[in-house]
């Protein structure tokens, strides 16, 4: 039999965004990889925990899957290579699965992940789930979209150091500005001093513990440095 390898989205926050393919992909693997991230000494594993409160975990071998957070792609390559052999060892006696935040299909470290693997010569399934973005403009009750209208996604800090971000946000389309961790605080400024806090909310750790809501005038008097950056997503309402 031929053991398969799932990318599994747990959703942004909480058990409560699982979906039932996802629970169900889960029940049936014999091990699941977790990325760990750390922030001040401090380690978090957001998806894990999502899993931990949805799935029966008896007798599956979970392993915690720690990334440099560098911006030395030479480095960051030989990460992905090794976990991918890693996952390639336990898909000779079962299925395995990554999980990862949001959904799997947007800036996900497990689709990097699946394309490995699936070059080891293994089948690769992706689960979909709820997007952050999505959480986020529930969680504000944003019609994110009118008919017609565009939404474009947006990396925050990589259009922010380019200087592209001005010019993205100049439009009345609809944008999602997301992965910020750098410059969330100087983003919100710019989004303000262009005119824009009426149409925009930030959402802090969307639909989970600790969730924040900043919109209009708010803006204005966020703290800066901003806490939780990471988790963070600012969006932009079509006009």
């Amino acid at each position: 039999m031929a053991f398969k390898f799932y990318a599994v989205s747990t959703g942004p926050a909480g058990a409560d965004f699982m979906t039932v393919g996802a629970v169900r992909v889960l029940s049936g693997c014999g091990a699941v990889f977790y990325p760990v991230t750390s922030s001040g000494g401090v380690e978090s594993h957001i998806a894990f925990d999502c899993v931990r409160d949805a799935v029966d975990l008896s007798g599956k071998k979970c392993v915690p899957v720690r990334f440099s957070m560098t911006r030395d792609e030479e480095r960051t390559g030989r990460e992905y290579e090794e976990l991918s052999r890693m996952v390639a060892s336990e898909l000779s006696r079962c299925d395995v699965a990554f999980v990862s935040i949001g959904d799997v299909s947007v800036y996900s470290t497990a689709a990097r992940l699946s394309s490995l693997v699936s070059s080891l010569g293994f089948e690769c399934v992706s689960v979909p789930g709820v997007t952050s973005f999505s959480a986020a403009a529930s969680a504000c009750s944003m019609d994110l979209a009118s008919a017609g209208r565009e939404i474009r996604i947006v990396p925050g800090d990589e259009s922010f150091e380019s200087g592209r971000l001005q010019s993205f946000i100049a439009d009345d389309d609809a944008k999602v500005i997301m992965k910020s961790p750098r410059h969330l605080s100087k983003i919100v400024e710019l989004v303000v001093s262009s005119g824009l806090s009426k149409r925009t909310c930030l959402v802090q750790r969307a639909g989970g513990e600790g969730q924040r809501i900043f919109s209009g005038d708010e803006l204005s008097s966020i703290p800066s440095p901003l806490g939780d950056s990471y988790m963070s997503v600012l969006l932009i309402r079509s006009v």
